[in-house]
Order: structure tokens, then sequence, then C-alpha cells
């Protein structure tokens, strides 16, 4: 789709793109060059590496059009794989988007591609799970817990750090299915955020499916968030540190409570109530 030709010093190589980031990486070290995600595509003409944008393709060129001067190689390489893999309920209109200049940025294809797939499933179901954040005040031996008072407070630093994750990964995390096949063929997108609801914030995930699933399958799709909120995506994000005025805030998707869970709407309501939760304080 993007054909790119890096030179450094005497040795050049040409690559197609896309391909995986790891074989970027190894392909550039072969001739003396490293670190795709900070080498520019616009290189000064007489710096030490140069990089030149080509494409076979009028998608392909309409594409490199979306690239600036503050995109790196990396980028080009993620821009053609997100276009690339993008379902097929979206390629077409995708394409005739890209065609026609639509998006004048690398960020506002990402944008446009997670909406389209969202909104390419006019099935929707929403999910809720309860939130657990620790403060590390920098005086503490350990982060200490905040309550969710605390949370809702700092919502925006939340939702702020959430986006800023999603940018660094181009997929949408139904990417990441691995369950029932049939379901698989059924999610078209799944999107983690927050969400405050009778004064307590919580953590919300919005899925968009092709189909409706089956009772067993919508058992099936909980379970593989609980799987993420503890172990895959929840894991990752609860490593990240989210900047406020006390100190740097960590936040979980997931904890070790033996009344953790997947909640619909519904459940949620059931929950607050057993929980004696209606105030919002811990």
């Amino acid at each position: 789709m993007i054909h790119a030709i890096i030179k450094n010093e005497r040795n050049t190589l040409s690559i197609e793109f896309p391909q995986s980031l790891p074989d970027v990486y190894e392909k550039m070290l072969s001739i003396g060059a490293s670190r795709p995600w900070l080498m520019p595509i616009t290189s000064r003409e007489n710096g030490p590496v140069q990089v030149e944008l080509t494409s076979d393709s009028e998608l392909g060129n309409h594409l490199i059009r979306v690239l600036n001067e503050k995109n790196t190689v990396a980028d080009a390489n993620a821009l053609a794989m997100i276009v690339q893999e993008a379902s097929r309920d979206i390629q077409e209109q995708l394409h005739k988007n890209i065609l026609s200049d639509q998006y004048s940025s690398m960020k506002e294809v990402v944008d446009a591609v997670r909406q389209m797939t969202f909104d390419s499933g006019p099935v929707k179901r929403t999910y809720y799970c309860p939130l657990e954040g620790y403060l590390d005040d920098g005086d503490s031996e350990e982060p200490v817990p905040v309550e969710n008072s605390f949370l809702r407070s700092y919502r925006w630093a939340i939702e702020d750090a959430l986006a800023k994750d999603r940018d660094r990964d181009e997929r949408d995390m139904a990417h990441y299915f691995n369950r029932d096949d049939g379901l698989k063929s059924k999610l078209a997108s799944a999107v983690w955020g927050v969400e405050e609801y009778r004064r307590r914030l919580f953590g919300v995930i919005r899925c968009s499916l092709k189909e409706e699933p089956t009772e067993k399958e919508e058992e099936v799709l909980k379970d593989w968030i609980c799987g993420q909120n503890s172990d895959g995506f929840g894991e990752h994000f609860e490593q990240l540190p989210i900047d406020t005025e006390e100190g740097d805030l960590y936040l979980s998707f997931w904890n070790y409570s033996k009344d953790y869970s997947i909640m619909t709407h519904d459940e949620l309501d059931e929950y607050i109530d057993s929980q004696g939760l209606t105030m919002g304080g811990m």
C-alpha cells in the first residue's frame, strides 16, 4: 500500500508497509538505522537519514497526503495497517473518504475508523464494573486507596488517560477477542471508558455487535471483559500514572472482591442498592 525508501549514509532500505513493527525495526537495523517510532518521514535532505514515501496505488498516494512532518516511519506503517485491516463492513466507505481527501491527519483517519467500526454494529451492549483507585502522593511507602468521590473529581483526567492509551494502539479491543468463533464474528467493537451513575464513577465497556448475542454468548462476552480487566487491558492501564494535584493516580477496572462482576445496567442498580453506595462513598 505504501512503499518507503530509507537511506542511511550509503545504505538504502526499500520496504513495503504495512508489516509488523518488530519487522520494520529489524530491517531498519540492517542499514544502521533504528527507532522507527522516532524517525520523521520528512527527514532533512542533507541529514544522516532520508525517508521517501511512494505508492503504486491511488489509495496509497492519498494516504501519504494525510501524513505530515510530525509523523514518523512507524506512523506511516501503522496508518497503512489501520486501513488494510479495517473491517469489510466499512472498507468501501473508508476508501471513498480517503480518496476524496476527507481526512487531514492520521488522527482523523484513526478516529473515523474507530467510529465507523463501532457504528457498523447495530446491536449495542453496555457493561459496567467497579473501579478502584490508588494514589501515590510521594510521601507514602506505597500508593494508598482513594474513595470513589476522588475518582469522580478527576473523571476528566481519567478520560484523558484512556483516550491517550487508545491512541497507543490503533486496533479496536474487539481485535483481541479470542473466545467463541460465533461471537467473534458478531463483535464489531469494544470500547473501555468511565461513566458516572448515581453519584459514583464506574468502568463502562461499550460493545457493538453485528447480530444479537445469545444468552450464552453474552456470558462469554462478559467473561472476556472480566479477563481483559484483570489480565489484559486493565493490567496494562492500571500501571499508567494519571496526574492529579495530589499525586499520581492509578486506576484499576478489576479487584479481588467476591462482589466484583461485569454488570448490565439493571444489575448495576442491584449492585449499588446491595452495597449501600447511593451517596458515592466507599
